[in-house]
């Protein structure tokens, strides 16, 4: 029964870094929205000269802050379910999804968010001389 209760807490710890991580980031989208005032002009020039290595950084702070949130309500959780070594279980689990991500960030999601990140600045470019045409 521990077992099961254990893989569900490490479920729900899992859940909750990604929702945290969702949180995050529109958090920030938001308040850099509002410091651009929401000028879609402006979001295109900040796109322009944000840098793909910071954007990088971004991503990890926002998975570490994430994973520690998670694993601090998944160490409360487990205090509550009566688990004897909850704090050293929290802190495990908290390890083990930072190895598993670091091997996915890794081994495809570095490329792939660098990839993707480098296509914004495309479609702005493009955009822009769309504009400029049709004037």
């Amino acid at each position: 029964m521990y077992l099961l209760l254990l893989v569900l807490i490490a479920g729900l710890k899992m859940l909750l870094c990604k929702a945290f991580a969702l949180g995050i980031f529109l958090l920030l989208f938001w308040i850099k929205g509002r410091q651009l005032q929401f000028n879609s002009d402006r979001w295109d020039d900040f796109f322009l000269s944000f840098p793909a290595k910071s954007a990088q950084k971004c991503t990890m702070w926002i998975y570490l802050i994430a994973a520690a949130i998670s694993s601090v309500i998944s160490y409360f959780i487990l205090e509550l379910a009566g688990y004897r070594y909850s704090l050293g279980i929290a802190v495990l689990l908290f390890t083990v999804g930072l190895a598993v991500t670091a091997y996915k960030w890794h081994t495809k999601g570095k490329d792939y968010l660098t990839k993707r990140y480098q296509e914004i600045p495309k479609t702005i470019l493009e955009r822009r001389e769309r504009d400029k045409t049709s004037k």
